[in-house]
């Protein structure tokens, strides 16, 4: 499915969570990792033949912290590459998948990271903006800690244990199919097709009018279509048509089945594939505290 992931890190406290994520995707043909971490350029300032010492101190942090990462990973069977990039965080992440070849970019999204500057969500959110490739977006789940607080917990230690796909029946849905037949073909993984369709009623959401069953029932007969092949790969499929807002009927039924991972392909001229964050996407995006595989395309 994913051959080639861009691991995008910032040394918070949860980046020790996230490698676990990435260690999941080795079950689906993973095989090699760039580990980015990306210094704020700001962070630099050039002193002429004089190094600012401050600085050589945050890369020789980083260089070690990356060798550590990188030792996690490989335990899983991956081949991993350690880099540090000096610039503005989503445009080198985008420009260095691009010059890895990156099949898909996995960022997390969980407040502020190790050099106290960048918020993780508007970093995540810069990539989804303007990556031409898979995003996937790994959210903090806060838990109780032990001495009270709060702690992050890993909610994708079994990815791929209840997949949900949120299918729009457009162009762009296409996206979609590919992966779901390599994740049926390669894990088995139970997969819940899910259609929203929009049923706006006197500026609120209610059921659809006679006018637009019959789309309706075509849209039934295409999910249909769509969980007969995965069924002839793997029997564990089901579909679902529902009405209602869609970010709320995607996020609600998420939670409602316990979902491990949400995979969205395009949702029309609201979605991000023509460039703009927003919509369905970005609402489900930072609503979900569940994995969130956005699957894109140049």
């Amino acid at each position: 499915m994913f051959s080639r992931l861009l691991f995008a890190v910032d040394f918070s406290p949860y980046t020790g969570k996230l490698v676990g994520c990435a260690g999941e995707l080795a079950h689906v043909g993973l095989r090699d990792v760039t580990l980015l971490y990306v210094l704020a350029s700001k962070d630099y300032v050039d002193y002429g033949d004089e190094k600012n010492p401050d600085h050589l101190a945050e890369v020789d942090e980083a260089n070690a912290l990356l060798a550590g990462l990188k030792g996690a990973l490989e335990e899983n069977g991956l081949e991993v590459t350690p880099l540090l990039k000096t610039g503005r965080a989503p445009a080198v992440i985008v420009e260095v998948a691009a010059e890895t070849g990156a099949d898909l970019i996995f960022v997390g999204a969980h407040g502020k990271g190790f050099v106290k500057r960048l918020t993780i969500g508007s970093v995540s959110e810069g990539v989804l903006r303007s990556a031409d490739r898979p995003v996937m977006v790994q959210k903090c789940r806060h838990a109780p800690g032990d001495g009270g607080g709060y702690t992050c917990e890993n909610v994708c230690s079994s990815l791929f244990v209840n997949v949900l796909v949120a299918c729009d029946f457009s162009a762009y849905s296409e996206l979609v199919k590919p992966v779901l037949l390599d994740l049926a073909e390669t894990l088995c993984a139970p997969v819940t097709l899910l259609h929203v369709k929009e049923a706006k009623v006197d500026g609120g959401w209610g059921p659809l009018d006679e006018s637009r069953a019959e789309e309706a029932a075509e849209e039934s007969s295409k999910l249909r279509e769509l969980a007969g092949e995965l069924e002839g790969l793997c029997r564990s499929v089901r579909f679902e048509v529902v009405e209602g807002s869609p970010p709320e009927a995607i996020l609600g039924y998420a939670d409602e089945t316990d979902a491990s991972l949400v995979i969205l392909g395009a949702f029309g001229e609201r979605g991000i594939i023509k460039g703009a964050l927003g919509g369905v996407i970005e609402k489900v995006v930072r609503g979900s505290d569940r994995p969130v595989l956005v699957l894109k395309k140049g």
